[in-house]
C-alpha cells in the first residue's frame, strides 16, 4: 500500500510540474495582462444618421466611445455595460453627410484595471436624399 500512495503523489507532482501549478478557482490571475485593442476599431455600418462601430480586446474590459464633429472636443459618448472582449456601440440622431471623430475606449480590465485608447479616427455619415451640395 505504501508504495501505491508513494507513486500517486509522485505523479501527481510531476503533472504540476509539466503543466504548471494549479490555480484555485476565483483567486486572481498570478500573471495578468494589461488590456489591449487587438482589432479595430472599425466603422462596421454607416447610414445618414447611424454607425456601428466595434473593437475587440485582448481581456474583458469595459466599452466607451466617445465622439463629435469636432476633432479637439469629442464631447458625446456611447457606451454598453462592462464586459467582454468584443465591444460594439450603435450611435443615432447623426447628421447626414457630417464627417465624426471618435476614440474608442476600453477601461478597467478584468484583473488589472488597466485602460486602453485607440487613436482618433474619423467617418462620414452618408449624405440624406434632400442634401443637394452639402448638409452640415
Amino acid at each position: 500500500m505504501r508504495t501505491l500512495t508513494l507513486v500517486l503523489i509522485m505523479i501527481s507532482a510531476l503533472g504540476n510540474w509539466l503543466m504548471g501549478s494549479p490555480t484555485t478557482p476565483g483567486a486572481p490571475d498570478p500573471d495578468p495582462k494589461p488590456v489591449e485593442i487587438t482589432n479595430g476599431p472599425v466603422v462596421e455600418n454607416v447610414t445618414e444618421t447611424t454607425a456601428v462601430i466595434a473593437w475587440s480586446t485582448n481581456v474583458s474590459a469595459g466599452t466607451v466611445l466617445r465622439y463629435g464633429t469636432d476633432r479637439y472636443h469629442l464631447n458625446l459618448e456611447a457606451s454598453m455595460p462592462w464586459g467582454g472582449l468584443t465591444h460594439r456601440v450603435n450611435l443615432k440622431d447623426l447628421t447626414p453627410g457630417t464627417t465624426y471623430y471618435y476614440q474608442a475606449e476600453s477601461p478597467m480590465a478584468q484583473g488589472t484595471g488597466t485602460t486602453v485608447e485607440s487613436p482618433q479616427l474619423s467617418f462620414r455619415t452618408k449624405t440624406g436624399a434632400g442634401c443637394i451640395t452639402a448638409c452640415t
